[in-house]
């Protein structure tokens, strides 16, 4: 049996006890407002933020899927919108929810997949091209371009 090392995952039912609705229609007024008023959280926020973006594709995978082999190439990262997936890494799991980013870090650094990635229940995603992130990253400011290195190498070593 697995030992879970680490488990993410954005509190979806808090942010709608707040009246955020997450219709894929048009974000209403009120969920703007709590999203403005300071009560959720830097990460909630992220996921507001991701969850109604335009700029990135959706994309649905069903439950119980390998959904990304451990060792293969990292050529778009996804964040999680609904759904729980677990990575397998060996012995050692990762549970992974709303909220979480999978493969961005690994991709930025040209490593591949450290995990197998299976799906537990249908999954929603976002899709992350990574060849955009590098296009962003090059024209950051010097001094930016590494301060955000070093965070992708904290997250990656």
């Amino acid at each position: 049996m697995g030992v879970v090392k680490a488990s993410f995952a954005v509190d979806i039912e808090k942010m709608e006890g707040l009246g955020i609705s997450f219709s894929m229609d048009e974000v209403s007024k009120s969920s703007m407002e709590i999203y403005r008023s300071g009560q959720l959280t830097a990460e909630e926020r992220l996921y507001f933020s991701l969850w109604r973006s335009n700029l990135l594709n959706s994309i649905s995978v069903v439950a119980q899927k390998k959904f990304i082999a451990k060792g293969a190439e990292i050529s778009y990262a996804f964040f999680v919108v609904k759904g729980q997936l677990l990575a397998v890494d060996g012995e050692t799991i990762y549970r992974w929810g709303p909220g979480s980013v999978i493969g961005l870090a690994q991709g930025l650094k040209g490593k591949r997949m450290a995990f197998d990635v299976v799906t537990v229940t249908t999954v929603q995603l976002r899709v992350i091209p990574l060849h955009k992130i590098d296009d962003i990253v090059n024209k950051l400011p010097k001094y930016l371009r590494s301060t955000f290195m070093t965070m992708i190498n904290r997250t990656v070593s």
